[in-house]
């Protein structure tokens, strides 16, 4: 139960580029390594992993594959 409380308000952060680990701007984070021509890696202050999609201008956390 405490998930479905937990998860949407995760993602409205992650919408608006904000970690929702520490609340602190993934566009302020000096961490970022390409991964192709169309996403990065970003690795914030708090060693959460996102992925940044260029394209589309979105935050998303990182699949195990990924890191």
């Amino acid at each position: 139960m405490l998930k479905k409380l937990i998860s949407p308000l995760q993602k409205i952060l992650l919408q608006k580029g904000i970690c929702p680990g520490c609340t602190i701007s993934l566009k302020r984070v000096k961490d970022r390594f390409p991964l192709n021509q169309r996403e990065d890696k970003v690795i914030c202050k708090c060693q959460r992993i996102y992925i940044y999609n260029k394209e589309v201008g979105t935050y998303r956390r990182a699949l195990d594959s990924e890191v």
